[in-house]
């Protein structure tokens, strides 16, 4: 979709930023900023891949389809995003906003934070066991509304794409319940799909990263779903430790690395070889993720994890100082 193409609807109106903004006052507007931050994209991953490593061991398997959730709603938003590519409300507002930023990446619709909230939040209500469940999904329900509200107030979105959003995270969750009851790898199987035909739809909105995620996933799950792990909290802190600046190196493969030269797929669809590289970079770093916690374990009776144990609560946030790199009792395995 070209810049000039107006949307004929009020839910993708500009002026409809600018009217919430200005009606609402300048603490809340700020709030809202702050607040939109747990939408982010680096903050719903760190949170599952954190709730992934050191929860216990008895739900495994829901902390993993909740990281199943994440990599098919980047797959999904980033191809939709590439798709339809409609510009953000600041670039086409007249006048301009003088609240939203100068400059935003990426194009509009949906919302990658609407979907990103709706999707993670809404997936770990569903599964994790803190509380009760009216608390969890009481808390989801807020995270849920204002996250994606947050990004029409300041100017980023229409209200028409946190909606969008929104719905299609919670169509996840559903779709997610359904499929991955037994195990998670169909979750991982359609992640790719979408992330694939986005890229053959012509969409270049972080197809790399959405690729080689679910690529990493689907290979990675299937050869330790049925293992046991019970590392220290300290193990996994050492070896996550090592696995999370990878994402960060992959992620900039682009900026320091120009590798000329690629492949064409069906005659019209050229891959170029950076694109290649960075596809397998992320499906290393993602699978190296899941594997965390099965790696994590070995690391368990070596003198730093022990020592590392005894002054970090790890673990069901306990830890008895003499039991260092012995098996957590049932009481100290922590759910999520």
């Amino acid at each position: 979709m070209n810049e000039e193409r107006e949307l004929p609807t009020v839910l993708f109106d500009p002026e409809l930023n600018r009217t919430i903004n200005e009606a609402l006052p300048e603490f809340v507007v700020d709030a809202f900023g702050i607040l939109t931050i747990l939408g982010d994209g680096a903050t719903l991953v760190t949170i599952a891949a954190l709730l992934y490593w050191f929860g216990g061991e008895a739900n495994r398997h829901d902390r993993a389809m909740v990281l199943a959730v994440a990599v098919t709603t980047l797959a999904l938003v980033a191809g939709l995003k590439g798709i339809l590519e409609i510009p953000r409300p600041l670039y086409v507002a007249d006048p301009a906003f003088e609240f939203a930023p100068s400059s935003y990446p990426g194009w509009s619709t949906p919302s990658a934070h609407a979907m990103g909230a709706a999707a993670v939040y809404g997936a770990l209500a569903a599964v994790m066991d803190t509380g009760t469940r009216r608390q969890r999904y009481a808390v989801a329900a807020f995270l849920i509304v204002t996250i994606p509200f947050s990004r029409v107030v300041i100017g980023v979105h229409y209200l028409g794409d946190v909606i969008i959003g929104a719905t299609l995270g919670l169509l996840l969750v559903a779709i997610a319940l359904r499929i991955t009851k037994r195990s998670i790898t169909p979750m991982f199987a359609l992640s790719l799909a979408i992330a694939v035909a986005a890229f053959g739809l012509g969409s270049e909105e972080f197809t790399t990263m959405a690729i080689g995620a679910s690529l990493g996933g689907l290979v990675t799950w299937p050869l330790l779903e049925d293992r046991e792990a019970d590392p220290l909290g300290a193990s996994v802190l050492v070896l996550g430790l090592l696995v999370l600046p990878l994402l960060i190196v992959v992620r900039l493969l682009e900026l320091l690395i120009s590798v000329e030269g690629g492949f064409v797929i069906g005659g019209t669809t050229s891959v170029s070889l950076a694109a290649i590289i960075e596809t397998v970079g992320f499906a290393l770093a993602f699978g190296g993720a899941i594997a965390v916690p099965f790696v994590a374990a070995r690391f368990n009776e070596t003198d730093a994890v022990r020592r590392l144990q005894t002054v970090l609560p790890f673990r069901g946030r306990r830890v008895e100082p003499d039991a260092a790199g012995d098996e957590p009792s049932a009481d100290d395995r922590g759910e999520f």
